[in-house]
């Protein structure tokens, strides 16, 4: 008999009992409680945590300007570090699980001029003692997750970056593109970083630089694989 039918039995019983004159008892302890439904896990709480694995073809590019003993006009210095290591997880509010970052090798840092990167690695780097350069991401913030399959978005990433011992608090404005398993992106520091942030002074060469600005320009071009959906 069902919760209903049994309810209404017990009713007509003791309607009849009352017609009759008589007082009558009615328990209605032992009928089943209604039963609950637990509530649906949410959208955020059902997606899952995407993780990607950093690809070695990933590069780190500084531009930094400089006026040169004999030029006419300043020009940006371009130097270039790869060797990128790492892994990075996204969790579905956009934060980032514990271990995630991304680490590039300061000793593969080139430019056009063999003098100018043994200078800035041995002196202003001093890469023997900081050899590699790691970001660690917190918070990727309008990002939409999860991802599509395919398809391109951007985001502010916000995150911890060390280099030479230093740690600072820094954003990106990234660009990227997901097809399937492969995640290629671009990150650009917005604000710009100063060589101070890092306990480091802008490099001064006699006889060959005459003065070098005191701002970092950092783009990461990100190359990544993971989960195909």
């Amino acid at each position: 008999m069902t919760t209903a039918a049994r309810l209404l039995a017990l009713i007509i019983v003791a309607l009849a009992a009352a017609a009759c004159g008589g007082a009558t008892s009615v328990d209605v302890s032992a009928s089943p409680a209604p039963a609950t439904t637990a509530p649906a896990p949410s959208a955020t709480a059902a997606a899952a945590t995407l993780t990607w694995a950093v690809s070695d073809k990933s590069k780190a590019t500084v531009r930094v300007r400089e006026q040169l003993v004999g030029k006419d006009l300043p020009s940006d210095a371009i130097l270039v570090a790869t060797g990128a290591k790492g892994s990075f997880s996204v969790n579905a509010d956009g934060s980032f699980a514990a271990g995630s970052s991304v680490t590039f090798d300061l000793r593969t840092l080139s430019s056009d001029e063999r003098d100018r990167d043994n200078f800035v690695k041995q002196d202003t780097l001093r890469v023997s003692q900081f050899p590699t350069a790691t970001f660690v991401p917190t918070k990727a913030s309008g990002l939409t997750l999860p991802l599509p399959a395919t398809g391109d978005f951007s985001f502010t990433l916000t995150g911890t970056l060390t280099i030479h011992g230093k740690d600072k608090v820094v954003t990106f404005d990234v660009k990227g593109t997901r097809s399937g398993s492969d995640l290629t992106a671009t990150a650009t520091a917005n604000p710009t970083l100063k060589f101070e942030d890092f306990g480091m002074t802008a490099p001064s060469v006699a006889f060959r630089v005459i003065s070098v600005n005191d701002e970092i320009k950092l783009t990461v071009d990100l190359v990544a694989t993971g989960p195909a959906s």
